[in-house]
């Protein structure tokens, strides 16, 4: 009830507004998904697999198989941008540190075991209003505030293995962790009520927790293909109010997800990359009536090209295009993201398609709709990372 009733305030301020932060969309739902972290994925459109390179992935978890030695790399996404609803119009600024991945290879056995800690889903905006409601008779403004911050992420552990030189296969075990904290605040205005006014607060916090399993493949049936598929299977994701919290603990089930990329060399120079991912979210149980999404299927595709090519060192040039279906509407109509990307890499030391040190940026114009809200933004990645530490 009290969850509910932190929502019905949300929606009373359909009057004009104020509102700042990462997206409204999916607020009535668990956030909006966090998506592929890492420069390179972003900059080629893609989802997070296939991509044809020893590395490491916290969704294909085969491709960490043919790391000689262990690497460790790190991200960050600072976005900003804007939102259309109605009559209302605000701004959307944050950043987000959402990826750190360690891989480690054994060599004895040809595996590498894999550890991640990614973002999942995020809920952080602030809305502002200013509005008049009727106490006892009077005509009093009031000043409604809603803020909403935290997230879920997922931390993983892994294992990928080779199986020869052209084929490898991953799993990994991962935990849901997280937390959010929602506050409502009405400030009266004094000069109307009079006497000792005293502002409104309603605060919740909240406390995520599950389970998920991931399987993977990747496979080079020809030197010029690159092939991976996975599945990603959740059980419930537990939402737990905290010890100051009154409320029952809520559970909503994760649908399957499959995702499949490939990558395809056209010339010495210049590689092509398409991926796919599936997630039917309308049969899933926990939320009320019109949140999830009937639309299923996302996909991106990429090009990578070698404009500096030397024996130890390159900077690859990419471009790539996204269009994602995110789980939760804002109203009734069903959501979509879509994405321009551009970004560079700069292998600082690169042999034998091994990267030693790199570090790879990304910038996306992308926006998302979903009726009456649009979202128009752009959003940077950067990533880092060092092989042989």
């Amino acid at each position: 009830m009290r969850k509910t009733l932190l929502v019905l305030a949300l929606l009373a301020m359909a009057a004009p507004g104020q509102a700042s932060g990462q997206s409204f969309l999916g607020f009535r739902g668990l956030g909006v998904p966090v998506g592929p972290a890492d420069g390179r994925s972003v900059a080629l459109g893609n989802l997070g697999i296939g991509l044809g390179r020893a590395g490491l992935s916290v969704t294909d978890p085969a491709a960490a198989a043919h790391i000689p030695f262990p690497s460790v790399f790190v991200s960050m996404q600072p976005m900003w941008g804007d939102f259309q609803l109605e009559d209302q119009s605000g701004t959307m600024r944050t950043t987000r540190f959402p990826l750190i991945a360690i891989g480690y290879p054994v060599l004895s056995v040809n595996g590498t075991v894999t550890l991640s800690l990614a973002g999942y889903l995020e809920q952080r905006w602030v809305g502002h209003t200013a509005r008049t409601v009727n106490l006892g008779g009077i005509d009093v403004p009031v000043d409604d505030r809603f803020t909403t911050d935290g997230g879920t992420s997922v931390a993983r552990v892994g294992w990928s293995q080779r199986f020869g030189a052209r084929f490898a296969a991953g799993v990994s075990a991962g935990a849901y962790v997280g937390r959010l904290e929602r506050e409502f605040d009405r400030t009266l205005d004094s000069l109307v009520v009079g006497g000792d006014v005293r502002s409104y607060t309603e605060a919740s916090s909240w406390h995520y927790g599950g389970y998920t399993l991931t399987a993977g493949f990747g496979a080079d049936p020809h030197d010029l293909i690159h092939l991976a598929g996975a599945l990603e299977w959740s059980g419930a994701l537990k939402e737990s109010p905290s010890e100051d919290t009154e409320g029952d603990e809520n559970r909503y089930s994760i649908p399957l997800r499959l995702l499949w990329g490939a990558t395809g060399r056209l010339s010495e120079r210049l590689h092509l990359n398409t991926s796919f991912a599936y997630q039917d979210w309308s049969g899933a149980d926990g939320f009320q009536p019109g949140v999830v999404s009937a639309k299923t299927l996302s996909y991106g595709a990429g090009l990578e090209l070698q404009v500096v090519r030397r024996p130890t060192r390159g900077i690859p040039l990419r471009l790539g295009y996204r269009r994602v279906v995110p789980p939760f509407r804002y109203q009734v109509q069903d959501p979509v993201e879509t994405a321009w990307s551009v970004g560079l890499g700069f292998n600082l030391v690169e042999v034998d398609g091994i990267r030693y040190g790199w570090m790879d940026v990304a910038v996306e114009r992308a926006e998302r709709s979903s009726a009456p809200l649009s979202e128009n933004f752009w959003r940077a990645t950067v990533s880092l990372g060092i092989t042989r530490f």
